[in-house]
């Protein structure tokens, strides 16, 4: 069955929480218990009309309907402010444990303030000090944070589970990084802290020692900080989220670093041509993003202001090609998701046209709701009921790729609905209809590394690369392969919160259910190893070149 750019993947572990240029400023508004029932039974429509399956992970449809009511029953009569009704919310939507379906976090006018001034890395299931910590105590870094006021990791992160849903352990501590990090975040955490200005953490030193400190918030702003040294020159990312650059002199081993999978052009291109609603400002948004000022009236400006993801992959390959790279390091800790259209670009550069449709990768159950035809206004039933022979009605769920597992491609109708697809992306048609750059280069060594972070597309992309042979260096991601995701936004009438619902259920291992739920790397990064390597920022990608220099290649630098 054809896989040809089938996703439009939408993140939300980061960017959808910043999208948009209104502002969601009701906080003191005092909403009535009626708007606020009419916006939570507006809510509980939506997920039961539109996500493939909201009752698997909660208990069932009577459980749902169960909290549901008791959510109901908890709005007082004289109604709640905004932020109230939001947390109000979020143990409701958290049950559903989907990471592309969740209540987003408000929008103020004013940036988010400060909370814990540590930074972590999720290792070991754990969460350890990292980044820049203040000159006169660099002993911090790699320290194992214990307990936040008291409350030990283990109560975070049930209470951080509580707030967002998400399918595993280390998509739970990455969401709870981010709510340490700001003051509402430790308010959701903690509403029994009194002290709005300081805050106790415990940690355990590097060597074994347990402290207490009491840290103030935005204290990394007052005092000077050490930032932590790395042996790695990553590449400049300045102007582009996807960037390369060799790390040695001989130009042996290249190193693609790709931290975001919905700025490049390609899949604004993609995603205005699928009339997708929120298509045009995701466009403006990236473009601000590069270019520090609004972007322009006219949408052909605003996508040339984009930077391509075809041409840093053409460069990229020519390059490898040239000096006869051995090593392909391809860095997605970082990567949260966006349109996985940029996938089969990579899939198209390394391993050619038939890598961009193949079936390797599992198959995915869609669900026609209301608000998917909202949604992506250029789908219709009778397009998706062409040559069906049972036709879909709205609330269907389309099982034809699970189906068709087994049965083979047809490639002619791969060509056909790849030539269709590609045409709403004329910057890689463009190269790819020149037919010169198809399987061009692949090193003899190709390694991924993953994070925590490495969600959604992200994911999408490590699953791609590890499926064709990667070895893949790191921490698992937060993204289970057979879980829920391509997310449909939405606001509530009244509230004007905004959410996301999943409308896919994603089996990307049908035949491998542990390996669905979490994808383990071939070579893991622990706390140990990270300490062996002085606590390297970049140690994942130390560790693939210890194991590449293991096969007798050179070192970094020679």
């Amino acid at each position: 069955m054809n896989h040809l750019l089938k996703h439009r993947a939408l993140m939300l572990l980061a960017w959808l929480s910043a999208m948009g240029s209104s502002t969601w400023a009701q906080d003191d508004r005092l909403f009535t218990q009626q708007e606020l029932t009419h916006d939570a039974r507006e809510l509980a429509s939506i997920l039961e009309q539109s996500h493939p399956d909201p009752y698997i992970s909660g208990g069932g449809k009577i459980a749902f309907q169960r909290r549901f009511q008791t959510l109901l029953e908890d709005i007082p009569a004289d109604g709640i402010t905004g932020e109230r009704f939001y947390r109000l919310l979020l143990p409701f939507v958290a049950t559903l444990r989907d990471g592309h379906t969740a209540i987003l976090t408000p929008q103020t006018s004013a940036p988010p303030r400060p909370g814990l001034p540590l930074t972590f890395k999720i290792i070991d299931e754990s969460l350890a000090v990292s980044g820049a910590v203040r000159k006169d105590n660099t002993s911090l870094r790699g320290a194992l944070l214990l307990a936040v006021e008291g409350v030990p990791l283990s109560d975070l992160v049930q209470r951080q589970n509580d707030l967002r849903g998400i399918e595993n352990v280390y998509g739970t501590l990455a969401l709870l990084t981010r709510s340490l990090g700001t003051e509402r975040g430790l308010q959701h955490l903690l509403p029994e802290q009194t002290d709005a200005e300081k805050t106790r953490v415990t940690l355990r030193l590097v060597g074994g020692e347990i402290r207490d400190f009491i840290f103030e918030r935005g204290e990394r702003t007052d005092n000077p900080l050490a930032e932590p040294t790395t042996k790695v020159m990553l590449p400049d990312m300045s102007r582009s989220d996807v960037a390369w650059n060799f790390l040695d002199k001989n130009g042996e081993i290249a190193l693609l670093k790709i931290d975001d999978m919905s700025s490049y052009r390609e899949a604004n291109e993609d995603w205005i041509a699928s009339g997708m609603s929120e298509g045009l400002e995701m466009a403006r948004t990236a473009y601000q993003k590069f270019h520090g000022k609004a972007a322009p009236d006219q949408v052909e400006e605003i996508l040339a202001g984009i930077p391509s993801a075809t041409n840093v992959f053409r460069d990229l390959v020519v390059a490898m090609k040239r000096e006869g790279t051995k090593l392909l390091i391809v860095d997605l800790r970082e990567n949260t998701g966006g349109n996985d259209l940029m996938v089969r670009m990579l899939l198209y550069f390394l391993f050619g046209r038939e890598s961009m449709s193949s079936d390797d990768e599992g198959f995915q159950i869609s669900r026609y709701s209301e608000l998917y035809f909202q949604f992506y206004t250029d789908a219709s039933l009778e397009g998706l009921n062409r040559d069906r022979a049972v036709p879909l009605k709205v609330g269907d769920y389309d099982f034809s790729e699970e189906r068709a597992r087994g049965k083979g491609s047809d490639p002619a109708a791969l060509s056909n609905v790849a030539a269709e697809i590609l045409e709403r992306t004329p910057t890689f048609h463009k190269v790819f209809s020149q037919d010169l750059y198809e399987n061009f280069y692949r090193p003899p060594h190709l390694v991924v590394l993953s994070s925590a972070w490495t969600y959604s597309s992200g994911f999408t992309m490590l699953a791609a690369l590890e499926g064709r042979g990667a070895t893949v260096v790191g921490t698992p991601s937060a993204h289970a392969g057979n879980n829920f995701g391509d997310s449909l936004l939405f606001r509530l009438t009244n509230t004007q919160l905004r959410g996301a619902v999943s409308f896919k259920r994603n089996v990307t291992f049908p035949d491998d259910p542990e390996k669905g739920r979490c994808l383990v790397p071939d070579i893991i990064l622990t706390h140990e190893k990270w300490a062996s390597l002085n606590f390297d920022p970049n140690a994942e990608v130390l560790l693939a070149l210890e194991s590449f220099r293991e096969k007798g290649q050179p070192k970094i630098g020679e």
